[in-house]
């Protein structure tokens, strides 16, 4: 009765233990280490070795859980190896795997072996005992991650001839490494027995592969039943556990009774029973999805459990001695690799871009790896600690070399699909409609309604639908990616695919490589495609069920339901950014809203809280706002940067000082807060008379200054040696580029009555210095002292044209140079009543 309690007392001790690992673990990948690593940290800490909250006895108590944990990770490592998805490139796969195995072995064992003088346990073994360990470690070292493989390959979301070729190399070399695990077990048994190596030994290895294959097929068996029966899917993956180590159980049974009874033991190694099970489950049945989805459920609580122990069962001691050992195991394992991937590679005909890096691919080690190490324990319990100890060092230093160089190899073969970096919000709310149709008009209308910056893209559209439409419609030719550049997707929020869920994917696809578009909207056409589209992070609309869904949502959520589709009246909801750095760090109870607003939802690194009163809003942060449309209005201008702040900083900094006075910021407010209903002043005739240059290539800005100088010399009546001289001696005083984008270069010369303006657009960029190499738009200005007011009232004009969230697309898309022009007359502006 006391043994028992002790056993429960184990394992409640150890539950709290495994959770707290599993906590540890995630502080780990936010350090960006592997998780297995903190799970293996997690376990030292409580081991005996330092907190003791784990015995060494506890950790014999406990085999039985190493035991579970084993069949699921040889279940797990058979059923990653389907056929269907390695035929393709069978012959590369086989070759790169025939030569890894055999220069990671080779050198794994003989190094061992050459360094057995330097290992305590060691120092006393025969020769043969050497040989059966070295044989172990090197069939240990050939081992891979398959579930580490899969994760990067799916963060990154890579496909390609590479990646393929990476996954199934992983794959099988696990089948062989389980297998020659099996194999080297009997070897070195009988080396370290003294049994010798004659034809009876042979026939002995044939008889125990045979009895393990046909134990591995009933297995099969047996898992194809379980998962054919019609019971909740949580009973099944306690069965199928307990089936393995009822393996484990049968395994041992037969060597004890066997060493008893003749005059030789017989080893049957589980791991390989449970591995072929796992195979023939994967590929001989109907259940394999099934089978797939309950390792994977499963997976995360064996391996805490798994690796926890691991890490309490290392000897601290012996690491303190051997780890120069596992130094060196891991270098020659790293050149093992070099060199079977690389030859295997050559005999394949593997392109030579690919096998320079192939090998970078191939390092990190895990669940199979761990799961042998242990095994040792098991099946040689004279050395199995203690060599355990060296080997889990070597995994845990491929796990953290692995990881990023495969990710470096992957991005190297030009494989990663990853999202890319989401531009800052510019302001306006821009949206790009994939399809011309009665829905997506209705959506453009509605979206223009709300302040939204639409246009509508289709290949099928004719110049009468142009004409005939009240909203913004352009053909496309094909969904390529220089199509989505002359469509500016790149500046829009939002981008919505109304056409075949082929066509969509290509959108998104491109939409989430190239421009990381915040708002992906998918119409679904076939279901069987939502896996796609929820993998780019796509905001997906099945037809099929959003009506049955919104009637669902309006019989149980009436009023909330009204409310989010903006039918109660004068009632609307808005997705604000916040960008006001005033705002930064204050609670959502602090702020005082309009009081027929309420916030609904805050939305942080792509993550949702819950909306309390004690939330501290972030810049960044987008907050989800309920409210009528003056209000929505006024909460948007507090949540965005003070507009008027920001026109006086930026005409301040660029203001030549012949111009500067005490009273500079009081005029300038003046300026920017005059309201006037006039249609043209000053500025505007300044424009239409202005030279316009539209260079088609990258420049400098000496090139500009002389183009400038030459455009504008002859209405200055001023050489233009002179103007270019002047104008280079401003932009040495300090840049005249206001942004990355914008410059404004302006200088004072003498004489009176005298102002020029000259507009300049560059695509390609012109180089004003480090900090601003590609500004696209210029407008240099030219002026007498005695024209310090309208000078001031020009900058103001231009200021508040550049800083419209539509400015620099409307710019770049202009068509010639009436149409740059445009862009100015046709801006919204405070205007001023005199023209002359």
């Amino acid at each position: 009765m006391e043994n028992y309690l002790d056993i429960l007392f184990f394992i409640a001790g150890f539950t709290v233990i495994a959770l707290a690992s599993k906590q540890i673990g995630q502080f780990f990948i936010k350090a960006e280490l592997p998780l297995i690593s903190g799970f293996l940290f997690t376990g030292i800490l409580a081991g005996p070795y330092v907190l003791g909250l784990i015995s060494v006895e506890t950790t014999e108590n406990l085999r039985f859980v190493d035991e579970i944990s084993l069949g699921f990770i040889a279940f797990a490592a058979g059923s990653e190896l389907y056929l269907k998805e390695l035929k393709s490139r069978f012959k590369i796969i086989t070759w790169v795997t025939v030569g890894i195995v055999v220069s990671t072995f080779s050198l794994g064992s003989l190094t061992f072996f050459m360094l057995s003088d330097f290992i305590p346990f060691m120092q006393s073994m025969p020769v043969a005992g050497r040989m059966a360990v070295s044989i172990l470690v090197g069939a240990i070292l050939v081992a891979r991650s398959p579930s580490s493989a899969i994760a990067i390959v799916n963060e990154l979301r890579a496909m390609g001839p590479f990646t393929q070729t990476v996954l199934g190399v992983t794959m099988i070399t696990d089948v062989v490494v389980i297998t020659l695990f099996a194999v080297n077990s009997s070897i070195a048994d009988a080396l370290l027995t003294g049994l010798g190596f004659d034809l009876s030994f042979i026939i002995l290895i044939l008889i125990e592969m045979v009895i393990s294959l046909a134990l591995g097929y009933f297995l099969g068996k047996i898992l194809i039943r379980i998962l054919a029966c019609s019971i909740n899917s949580t009973v099944k993956a306690g069965i199928i556990l307990l089936t393995g180590y009822g393996v484990f159980v049968l395994s041992a049974a037969i060597r004890e009774a066997t060493h008893a009874i003749l005059p030789f033991e017989i080893l049957l190694e589980p791991l390989l029973i449970c591995m072929i099970g796992g195979f023939l489950a994967t590929n001989y049945s109907e259940h394999r999805e099934e089978f797939s989805k309950i390792l994977r459920d499963i997976g995360p609580p064996v391996y805490v459990v798994f690796f926890t122990l691991a890490g309490a069962s290392l000897s601290l001691d012996v690491l303190a001695k051997t780890w120069p050992i596992a130094l060196v195991l891991f270098v020659v394992r790293l050149v093992a690799i070099f060199a079977g991937s690389f030859s295997g590679g050559a005999l394949a005909g593997v392109p030579m871009k690919y096998n320079r890096i192939g090998w970078m691919s191939l390092i990190t080690q895990a669940g199979v790896g761990l799961g042998l190490a242990k095994q040792l324990v098991v099946g040689f319990p004279e050395f199995g600690a203690p060599l355990a100890t060296i080997i889990i060092s070597v995994i845990v230093l491929n796990q953290i070399v692995g990881p990023p160089m495969f990710k470096w190899a992957i991005c190297m073969a030009g494989e990663a699909h990853t999202r890319a970096e989401t531009p800052e919000f510019g302001g306006g709310r821009n949206a790009i409609i994939f399809g011309l149709e009665g829905q997506s008009l209705a959506l453009a209308r509605s979206l223009r309604s709300h302040g939204w910056s639409v246009q509508i893209a289709s290949m099928e559209v004719s110049d009468e639908d142009i004409k005939a439409s009240d909203v913004d419609i352009f053909p496309i030719s094909s969904l390529t990616l220089d199509v989505l550049h002359h469509l500016n997707a790149g500046q829009a929020e939002a981008i919505v695919a109304m056409l075949s869920d082929e066509e969509n994917y290509r959108i998104c696809e491109l939409a989430y490589e190239h421009f990381g578009t915040e708002s992906l909207v998918v119409r679904l056409n076939n279901r069987a495609n939502f896996d796609r589209f929820n993998a780019l992070g796509a905001l997906i609309v099945d037809p099929t069920i959003a009506v049955v869904s919104l009637l669902d949502h309006f019989v149980r959520s009436p009023t909330a339901t009204s409310l989010l589709l903006g039918m109660e009246e004068n009632q609307n909801v808005a997705e604000l950014e916040l960008r006001n750095p005033n705002l930064h760090g204050i609670a959502l109870r602090e702020l005082r809203l309009p009081l027929d607003t309420l916030i609904l939802s805050v939305r942080r690194h792509g993550q949702m809280l819950i909306s309390h009163g004690y939330i501290r809003l972030e810049v960044g942060d987008w907050v989800t706002v309920i409210g009528s449309s003056k209000s929505l209005e006024e909460i948007a201008l507090r949540f965005d940067i003070n507009r008027e702040y920001a026109l006086l900083h930026l005409i301040e900094t660029v203001t030549p000082k012949e111009l500067a006075s005490r009273s500079l910021e009081t005029e300038v407010k003046e300026i920017i807060r005059e309201e006037s209903g006039i249609p043209k002043d000053r500025f505007d005739r300044f424009v239409e008379e202005s030279s316009v240059i539209d260079i088609d290539h990258a420049i400098g800005v000496e090139e500009l200054f002389q183009l400038v100088a030459k455009a504008m010399a002859v209405r200055l009546n001023i050489k233009p040696a002179l103007l270019f001289e002047l104008l280079m001696a401003r932009e040495k005083e300090s840049s005249t580029a206001i942004s990355q984008g914008i410059a404004i270069p302006h200088i004072i010369i003498d004489g009176k009555h005298t102002f020029g303006m000259l507009l300049a657009r560059c695509k390609e960029g012109i180089t004003f210095s480090e900090s601003a190499p590609m500004v696209y738009a210029v407008f240099a200005m030219v002026g007498t002292r005695d024209e310090r007011n309208f000078h001031l009232r020009a900058l103001s004009s231009i200021a508040q044209i550049v800083q419209d969230p539509y400015f620099e697309k409307n710019w770049l898309r202009a068509k010639n140079e009436k149409a740059l022009r445009d862009v100015m007359l046709m801006a919204k502006r405070k205007r001023h009543g005199r023209t002359c």
